[in-house]
């Protein structure tokens, strides 16, 4: 089956707005009151989009925006051009997870927990190693056990 673009996934009110965007834009550059006209949005609404699909850095679709010019009241509009056409960008993979950051593994370190392996069988074999009795049954050996 056919993976759908990221910037397609969406399932809320502005769904598929970056398409929609791509497609108008492909037609040739156009305002922000054109282009809230055709969608049948606010410029305000349109500016709040847009500038959240311009904020996410362009991964799928990117939109090059020319100098704002104030209208009448608070508004400000664009012309807006499309740079390049959308892309489908698959996320990166996340980097292995680490669980030991202190796992030191040089030859010193190798000799040193090897020392201290065989001092705790020779502890244990003696029956005299007290971390090996706590909190675990002991078989008629000293050794311990979980399951015999």
């Amino acid at each position: 089956m056919k993976k759908i673009a990221h910037y397609r996934r969406s399932h809320g009110p502005n769904a598929g707005f970056s398409e929609k965007l791509a497609w108008q834009l492909s037609k040739g550059p156009a305002t922000g009151r054109e282009l809230a006209e055709r969608f049948g949005i606010t410029l305000r609404e349109l500016n709040r989009l847009i500038s959240s699909t311009l904020r996410r850095g362009g991964k799928t679709l990117q939109v090059a925006v020319s100098n704002p010019v104030r209208l009448s009241g608070n508004a400000i509009d664009r012309t807006y051009t499309l740079v390049r056409n959308p892309q489908r960008v698959a996320p990166q993979a996340l980097p292995s997870m680490v669980i030991n950051q202190g796992n030191d593994r040089s030859e010193e370190a190798i000799k040193r927990h090897r020392a201290s392996a065989k001092r705790r069988a020779r502890l244990i074999a003696s029956g005299i190693y007290m971390e090996c009795l706590v909190g675990s049954a002991v078989c008629e050996s000293g050794h311990c056990r979980t399951n015999c």
